[in-house]
């Protein structure tokens, strides 16, 4: 008989919403100085929760920890093992009770355990390894309850190896066969959210809007969890197992530089980059995503070397990502209070694209429709009126029934360009928008 988990969680997974990043992808950040250097851009960038990399070994460093968790910023600790191998559980146990009395919630075991490459070499292939991999995580996870800390099963890899979807189905099951029912009601689903080289709205609906997509075959014009709404499709799982979605905790996600466009073969750009994870961050803040989603943190705040350094939003080298400028609080022009919202104020952005939020939340049909525009005026955009009053020229996108005349009249208030443009079918918005394209400076 397996490890027996009880003491209820729920409380501790009520939605705390918002979103965050995961830091370095390694252990070797936390200094003093780290947080002194980094702090003060995760308040900007309005971060809420923060992804950090550790060892079974040794504690991230306490006054790290405090120094998060004092700025309201939860940790959520991650440590991946080295690959699927048992834990020793007197160290895990002091780890674990250091964590929670310095505040911390979230501690994750193991990583990507549907992937062949996170388990010992031989090993994948062999006969049970949903058992095996169980047998290695309750008797870890067990001891993390004990401390007072979420039981919080690993993320899996995006399709992986072991399709991801199949993987979790027949862990929940064999949880419940080996008399671990009164565990799953309370257990918190860590996972990744990846957007692909695809927009952040697919996959939208699970398998129940996609019912053609298969493992590891996805039919031309279907879609599949590949992208950022994976937590859908995930919900799905666990609601047909349970009854009801287990609350989802998401330790990285959203869109990373270097993705290829399906249709060219050629890298996406930084617009796109930035378009994506704003809709994302908007959808998040604005609470447009499930209840069951705790949070999403955006891969990846910074790294030292490659390859992760390719998606660093903060580069070793060089200037941060637009989208940094995008997602901050702190830069002039964050609302229409601010100094760039003031006539004759000196305005951060050139061009911003304004999108509208219709009822079921930010429009996606709207985003498709003007991503090619977008790109090729190297313009900012999102949903945002505060930060479109950064920019010199504004085109709002949408008839004045879905962005209104009042938030036109105030844009020109405060010195912005306004144009508007609208359509009444995608083939007369993207023509219409093409017409109306500025010039680029050389």
């Amino acid at each position: 008989m397996q490890p027996h988990i009880n003491s209820p969680l729920a409380p501790r997974a009520a939605r705390k919403g918002g979103y965050g990043f995961h830091y370095f992808p390694d252990e070797e950040h936390y200094r003093a100085a780290d947080l002194e250097r980094w702090l003060p851009e995760l308040q900007a960038l309005g971060a809420s929760w923060l992804t950090l990399r550790a060892s079974a070994a040794r504690a991230i460093p306490e006054p790290f920890i405090n120094g998060l968790v004092q700025a309201g910023i939860e940790p959520i600790i991650h440590i991946a093992h080295g690959g699927i191998e048992p834990f020793d559980l007197e160290e895990l146990a002091s780890l674990a009770q250091a964590y929670r009395n310095w505040g911390v919630n979230y501690v994750v075991l193991y990583d990507q355990p549907n992937q062949r490459e996170q388990w010992p070499a031989g090993t994948f292939d062999q006969l049970g390894l949903i058992e095996r991999f169980l047998t290695c995580w309750l008797p870890a996870v067990s001891v993390l309850h004990a401390s007072g800390l979420a039981a919080i099963f690993p993320p899996l890899r995006q399709g992986g190896t072991y399709w991801d979807l199949s993987f979790l189905r027949a862990s929940i099951e064999t949880l419940s066969a080996w008399g671990h029912a009164d565990l799953l009601p309370d257990l918190i689903l860590g996972a990744y959210a990846f957007a692909g080289p695809h927009p952040a709205d697919w996959g939208r609906g699970g398998q129940t809007a996609w019912p053609a997509a298969q493992p590891y075959v996805t039919p031309p014009g279907c879609e599949d969890q590949l992208g950022f709404r994976a937590f859908e499709w995930y919900a799905e799982v666990t609601a047909e197992c349970l009854g009801q979605p287990l609350p989802m905790l998401v330790l990285a996600g959203g869109a990373r530089l270097g993705e290829l466009d399906p249709a060219t073969g050629k890298p996406l750009d930084a617009a796109w980059h930035t378009t994506c994870n704003a809709n994302i961050a908007h959808a998040m803040t604005n609470r447009h995503l499930p209840d069951y989603l705790l949070n999403m943190n955006f891969w990846l705040l910074a790294a030292d070397s490659p390859p992760a350094a390719a998606a660093a939003w903060f580069p070793a080298a060089g200037q941060p990502l637009p989208v940094v400028q995008q997602l901050s609080k702190t830069a002039p022009g964050a609302a229409l209070t601010s100094n760039a919202g003031k006539p004759g104020a000196h305005k951060r952005l050139s061009h911003y694209v304004l999108l509208p939020t219709l009822e079921h939340g930010p429009s996606e049909w709207h985003w498709r429709a003007a991503g090619g525009f977008v790109r090729e005026q190297h313009a900012a955009c999102g949903y945002s009126a505060e930060d479109a009053a950064a920019a010199l020229e504004v085109t709002v996108v949408g008839s004045e029934q879905e962005i209104s005349r009042q938030v036109e009249t105030g844009l020109r208030g405060i010195g912005c360009r306004v144009r508007r443009v609208a359509g009444a079918d995608f083939g007369q918005l993207t023509a219409n928008l093409a017409a109306n394209a500025l010039p680029i400076p050389a």
